[in-house]
C-alpha cells in the first residue's frame, strides 16, 4: 500500500459522470469475428456512453471504442482525426483482443467481445477535477493466456507540450493526463507490442536527453509524441505465472510468479483528467492525495510546486565523519541546507547490495548517525549516493554464494558433461546468449563461466572462450542436463537485483534514513530496477517501497538517473548533466523535459574549484536563475580549504544568488537575458535577503552598461486570476497566484468557499462542483518561508442555478 497524506482532499464520491446516446453507425475499425484488431482509423461515430474525467468528455461508441476527447468548455475536439482505439482491451495468446460491445450499470462499464470469450468489468469513481478507471474483473476465454491489460492509447491532436513521464500532454489551451495509481498499472506501452497502439510511430527520445541514451525514457512514460499528435496509455501484465518480459534492446527476461495471487491484472487503475494547463499541477497534487499515492512534501508544500525541490547543495568527494563539520561550514556559507557523500561512483559503501557504510561515514549506521548529528548540529542535512540494485561482485549477494534473488536470464540445458577444465561447451539453444544484455557471463551451478563466442551447430549451441571460475567462483564440473542461466550485468561489471532483492533494499534503504538521520538520496542506476525484467513495476518497487517506510516525509529530497511514470509522485527531481561530459546547451534541453513533466529546474552536478574566478561562477549561476535551477556543486573539502579566502567569497557569490532566485528578486526580463548564454553577470549584496546591484559584464569581466537594482518583492496575491462565476451542479476550477515562489502555503483565513469547492493548499487553486446558487466571499491568505510576510486577498464566486 502507498503513503495516505496527513491532510485529504475533499473528493466527490460515486460513478464517474456518464450519460447515454445513441450510436448511429458501427466503428469502421470494429473487431472482427476472431476478435483481434489493431488501432486503425474510423469515421466520427455518435457516443454510445460518455465519461467526464474533470474538463474531459471521453465518448465511447457502443463497442467501448474512444470517440471523442473534449474539453466541456468549449467543445473542441482533441481526438487525433483518423485514430481510434478502444479504452481498455486485452492481449490474449499474444494478439490484441478488442471489446465489441460495453454496456453500464451504475458505476460499472462492462466491456465484452463474446466471439472473443473476453469479459473486463471496469469501476468509474468520480473525484475533484478528475475521474479514475480500476479494471475489477478481467476474464478471457478457457484455457487461454490473457497476458496484458492495455489502457487505450488514448490518440490525441495535443502536439505542443508532452510530458512523458508525467502522463500530461498539453498546449496553451488544455492538458489532457493519464496517471497510474497502483505500482503495478505502468504508465507506459509494453516493449512486447511494438505493433499494437501506433507504438512504431511513438518518438523513442522525443526531447533530446542525453541520460536517455541508449535507454529511451519512452518505454516507461505514460504520454508519448507522434507524427500526428501524442498518445497516452498504460497497462498491467499478468504475473500469475512465470512471463519472459522483454526490454528495449529485445532480450526477453524470465520472471514471475507473484505469489498469493498478487499476479493478477484485475486491480489495474488509472486517472483520467482534462484542466486549463495552469491548473494541471492542483489536479496531480489532488490525485496524489485523493488516491493514497506518495506525496513528499519540502517545508510542508507538495514538493513539486515547493520551490525547496529545487534548492542547490554541495556534492563532497571526501566527506568523511571528520570533516562534516568543516563540510557543514562551507555549506552554510553558501546558503545551503544539504551537503552530499560522492566519494565514488556508488556512494560511501563496502559493497552495493547490502549497503554497509565504509569507513568514510563511522563503518555503520550508527557512525554515520554520528556524522549526521555532526552536520545538523550546524543546520545543515547529510545525504548519500547509492546506485539502486547495481550488485557490486564483492556483495554478500554475490559471494560467497549466489543469492537465488539475483536478475537471470533464459536459460538452457547442459547437451554433454563439463570438466573442470573444459573451455567449451554445449546447450540446448543459444536463446540464452542473445543480444541485448550486457556481459557474457553465465550460472552454471554455483560458477560463473565468462564466454567469448557462441553459434549453433546442428542441434547444439557450442559456446567457447570459457574462462572459468568468474566473479572469484570455483571451476567445477557440471554433469549433462545442467542448468546454464545467462547473468545481466550492470553498467559496473556487477550483478543486477531481482524482485527480491528490489524489495529488501527498499527496507535497507528506510532503515538506514530512519535510522541515521540521512534526508537526501540519489537513486543513480535506477534502469537497473527496470532491466531486473519486472519494468516499471521493479522502480516502483524500490522507490515507492522505499518511501512508503520512510519516516521522514518533509525534507527528504531525492534524485534520479531516470523517471517513470509510477515513481513521479515519489522523486524529487531529476539533475541530469555531469562535470565534464554534458554541455550548457543538454543543461538547458534537459530544463525544458523539466517543465513539460511539472519537474523542479536543476542544472545538474556542476564543478565548483577553490580557485575558480567568479566570473566563471557567475555565469553558472545566472543560467541557474534564468531557469529557476538549483546546482549540485560537485567540490572537495579539500579545494574549499585550500581555496582560503578566494573559496570564501565564492561561497558568498553562490549564496547571494541562490537567495536572490528563491525569493524571486529577478524580473522576467532579467531571467530572460540570463538564458542568454553569451552573457556575463556579477551581482552584490546591497542589503542581505533584501536587495542586490546587478552588472552585466563582457567575457573580460568588464562593466556593459549601468547596474540595475534587484529587489525582493513584497508578497501579495493576484486579484483577478481567480474566476469569480460558477455553476451549481457544474465543475468549477480556479488559481490563484503569488509573486513569488517563496509561497509555501494557501488558506482561506475569512469567510468561506461556497460549499463544495476546496482551496489545495499546497498550490492555490480550488477545484470542485458547488451545490447550490450562492455566493461566496472570503479571503486566501498566501504564506512564504524566510521570513516573508504573508499576502492576503478578498475573493468572491458567484454561484449560479
Amino acid at each position: 500500500m502507498r503513503h495516505a497524506r496527513t491532510w485529504s482532499t475533499a473528493v466527490g464520491v460515486g460513478a464517474l459522470a456518464l450519460s447515454l446516446g445513441m450510436t448511429t453507425t458501427a466503428p469502421a475499425n470494429a473487431a472482427d469475428d476472431a476478435g483481434t484488431t489493431s488501432q486503425g482509423t474510423t469515421a466520427q461515430t455518435k457516443a454510445a456512453i460518455r465519461l467526464s474525467a474533470g474538463y474531459l468528455d471521453i465518448g465511447l461508441d457502443s463497442s467501448g471504442t474512444v470517440t471523442g476527447l473534449k474539453d466541456s468548455r468549449t467543445g473542441t475536439d482533441h481526438l487525433a482525426p483518423g485514430k481510434s482505439a478502444s479504452l481498455v482491451s486485452l492481449v490474449v495468446d499474444g494478439r490484441q483482443v478488442r471489446p465489441t460491445k460495453v454496456t453500464r450499470s451504475g458505476n460499472r462499464l462492462t466491456f465484452t467481445n463474446k466471439k472473443a470469450g473476453i469479459r473486463i468489468v471496469v469501476k468509474a469513481e468520480n473525484r475533484a477535477g478528475y475521474g479514475t478507471l480500476e479494471a475489477v474483473e478481467v476474464e478471457g476465454p478457457a484455457g487461454a493466456d490473457v497476458q496484458t491489460l492495455l489502457w487505450g492509447p488514448l490518440p490525441t491532436s495535443v502536439d505542443q507540450t508532452i510530458g512523458q513521464t508525467v502522463g500530461v500532454v498539453r498546449d496553451k489551451q488544455f492538458a489532457i493526463g493519464l496517471r497510474p495509481l497502483t505500482d503495478r498499472t505502468e504508465g507506459a506501452w509494453p516493449q512486447e507490442y511494438q505493433d499494437f497502439g501506433w507504438e512504431n510511430e511513438v518518438a523513442d527520445n522525443p526531447d533530446d536527453l542525453q541520460v536517455a541514451l541508449p535507454h529511451a525514457l519512452e518505454e516507461w512514460s505514460a504520454a508519448g509524441r507522434t507524427p500526428w499528435g501524442s498518445v497516452l496509455r498504460a497497462f498491467t501484465f499478468d504475473y500469475t505465472k512465470e512471463r519472459a518480459r522483454q526490454g528495449i534492446d529485445g532480450y526477453r527476461i524470465p520472471v514471475g510468479p507473484l505469489p498469493g495471487g498478487n499476479g493478477r491484472i484485475a486491480g489495474s487503475k488509472i486517472a483520467l483528467f482534462g484542466a486549463s494547463p495552469e491548473m494541471a499541477p492542483t489536479v496531480l497534487s489532488n490525485i496524489a492525495s485523493g488516491e493514497h499515492l506518495p506525496y513528499p512534501t519540502q517545508d510542508g508544500q507538495w514538493q513539486k510546486t515547493a520551490q525547496a525541490s529545487s534548492q542547490s547543495f554541495l556534492v563532497l568527494g571526501d566527506l568523511k565523519t571528520d570533516n562534516t563539520a568543516a563540510a557543514a561550514d562551507f555549506a552554510k556559507a553558501a546558503g545551503m541546507d544539504y551537503i552530499y557523500s560522492l566519494p565514488n561512483a556508488v556512494g560511501p559503501w563496502q559493497s552495493t547490495g547490502h549497503y554497509q557504510f565504509n569507513s568514510s561515514l563511522g563503518g555503520s549506521d550508527a557512525g554515520a548517525a554520528a556524522a549526521v548529528d555532526i552536520a545538523k548540529a550546524k543546520g545543515v542535512r547529510l545525504g548519500v549516493h547509492t546506485i539502486s540494485n547495481f550488485v557490486s561482485l564483492n556483495d554478500p549477494y554475490v559471494k560467497p554464494n549466489w543469492s537465488p534473488d539475483l536478475t537471470l536470464g533464459q536459460r538452457a540445458t547442459l547437451t554433454r558433461p563439463m570438466a573442470a577444465g573444459d573451455t567449451t561447451l554445449h546447450l540446448s539453444g543459444c536463446a540464452p546468449l542473445a543480444s541485448g544484455l550486457q556481459g557474457r557471463s553465465l550460472l552454471i551451478g554455483s560458477e560463473i563461466v565468462i564466454y567469448a563466442n557462441s553459434s549453433q551447430v546442428g542441434n547444439e549451441c557450442q559456446v567457447t572462450g570459457l574462462d572459468r571460475g568468474g566473479w572469484g567462483t570455483v571451476a567445477a564440473a557440471h554433469d549433462s542436463g545442467g542448468t546454464v542461466a545467462r547473468v545481466p550485468q550492470n553498467q559496473y561489471g556487477g550483478a543486477l537485483g531481482g524482485l527480491g532483492i528490489l524489495g529488501d533494499l527498499s527496507d535497507r534503504f528506510s532503515t538506514i534514513w530512519n535510522t541515521t538521520g540521512i534526508m537526501s538520496n540519489s537513486y543513480d542506476g535506477l534502469e537497473g530496477a527496470s532491466y531486473s525484467g519486472w519494468g516499471s513495476y521493479g522502480v516502483a518497487k524500490l522507490v515507492n517501497g522505499t518511501y512508503e517506510k520512510t519516516e521522514a516525509k518533509d525534507g527528504f529530497v531525492t534524485e534520479t538517473s531516470r523517471m517513470t511514470s509510477n515513481t513521479w509522485d515519489a522523486l524529487t527531481r531529476a539533475s541530469w548533466g555531469e562535470v565534464g561530459s554534458t554541455s550548457m546547451n543538454q543543461v538547458f534541453t534537459n530544463n525544458a523535459f523539466y517543465q513539460a513533466n511539472f519537474l523542479p529546474g536543476m542544472l545538474g552536478w556542476i564543478s565548483l574549484d577553490g580557485a575558480e574566478t567568479p566570473l566563471s561562477l557567475e555565469s553558472k549561476l545566472a543560467r541557474g536563475a534564468g531557469l529557476n535551477a538549483g546546482v549540485g556543486f560537485q567540490t572537495s573539502v579539500a579545494s574549499l580549504t585550500k581555496g582560503g579566502d578566494h573559496a570564501t567569497m565564492l561561497l558568498d557569490t553562490i549564496k547571494q544568488w541562490e537567495t536572490a532566485r528563491n525569493l524571486g528578486a529577478f524580473t522576467e526580463a532579467q531571467k530572460a537575458r540570463f538564458r542568454d548564454q553569451s552573457t556575463n553577470w556579477h551581482l552584490t549584496v546591497v542589503k542581505p535577503g533584501q536587495e542586490w546591484s546587478l552588472q552585466e559584464l563582457d567575457a573580460g569581466g568588464n562593466p556593459i552598461g549601468e547596474p540595475a537594482k534587484v529587489v525582493t518583492p513584497t508578497p501579495r496575491l493576484g486579484t483577478d486570476t481567480l474566476p469569480s462565476a460558477a455553476t451549481a451542479h457544474h465543475l468549477y476550477e480556479g488559481k490563484v497566484t503569488t509573486n513569488t515562489p517563496a509561497t509555501t502555503r494557501y488558506e482561506v483565513t475569512a469567510g468561506a468557499l461556497p460549499k463544495g469547492l476546496r482551496l489545495n493548499p499546497d498550490t492555490g487553486g480550488i477545484v470542485g462542483t458547488p451545490e447550490r446558487a450562492t455566493t461566496g466571499t472570503f479571503t486566501i491568505t498566501a504564506y512564504s518561508t524566510d521570513g516573508l510576510p504573508a499576502a492576503t486577498q478578498q475573493y468572491r464566486i458567484a454561484v449560479r442555478r
